[in-house]
């Protein structure tokens, strides 16, 4: 797993993470809430701002939640693609959950759609992409990049597949290493829940359940003859 954060001062300004990804959600942005509001809201462990959208605060592009389309487009163009396995995919496939983007990478091979000049200039970027093992990359850099630039950061990192999101003063995310603040409220995000490395230890679970044990005092350590004593104690209760 790579988490970078890169600042000379808060608030962070750069946010890159490959992580494990168990799932992935679309969300459309109705109550225009923050995305610290949106990830206390979820549970989920990060978060970026999605595609674009217009003056009415509507979203452009193809927006699909669970089959229902939000808005569409003539293009039928690659984007973020959820399926019933709940797994992000850049695909075209529209069926479950989508959302658009600009196809950067594909293969490992950079991509050029035609851009309107708002979109060309060097901006701020935000963008996913996918790893050749599957794993996702998420880039959320306030740092002014143009599409080629971010394209050779993302090929720099092992990224085979990218989409490139809304950016400028719309680039915003929050990851475990830190957020990436923006004052503007977007209609869509992209939200992600990391896979833990390792289940949780259903010992340590039981011994904190039962007050035996806390985040705090669990790291201390324990001599052979305390270790003696309580399992003397076990054994005198269990014969009396």
């Amino acid at each position: 797993m790579t988490r970078t954060a890169t600042s000379s001062r808060l608030p962070v300004c750069a946010m890159v993470d490959t992580f494990d990804c168990a799932k992935a959600q679309i969300y459309h942005n109705t109550g225009k809430l923050t995305p610290a509001q949106i990830k206390a809201k979820t549970g989920c462990t990060h978060i970026i701002n999605g595609y674009l959208f217009n003056g009415k605060f509507r979203p452009v592009g193809w927006t699909v939640i669970d089959g229902k389309v939000i808005s569409r487009d003539k293009y039928q163009d690659w984007g973020v693609s959820i399926g019933s396995d709940g797994l992000p995919k850049m695909l075209t496939d529209r069926w479950g959950s989508f959302l658009s983007g600009i196809p950067i990478l594909k293969g490992g091979s950079k991509l050029y759609r035609e851009l309107t000049p708002d979109v060309a200039r060097s901006a701020a970027r935000t963008a996913v992409g996918w790893l050749a093992n599957g794993k996702v990359c998420l880039w959320c850099d306030k740092t002014s990049l143009t599409r080629e630039q971010l394209q050779n950061k993302l090929l720099g990192l092992g990224v085979v597949d990218a989409l490139m999101l809304d950016g400028g003063g719309s680039t915003q995310g929050i990851f475990p290493g830190g957020k990436v603040t923006s004052s503007r409220k977007v209609p869509t995000l992209l939200l992600f829940w990391e896979r833990s490395a390792k289940p949780e230890d259903q010992a340590l679970v039981w011994g904190k359940s039962h007050r035996l044990l806390t985040d705090a005092n669990a790291g201390e350590i324990v001599t052979r003859a305390d270790m003696v004593r309580a399992l003397y104690q076990i054994w005198g209760d269990n014969h009396g």
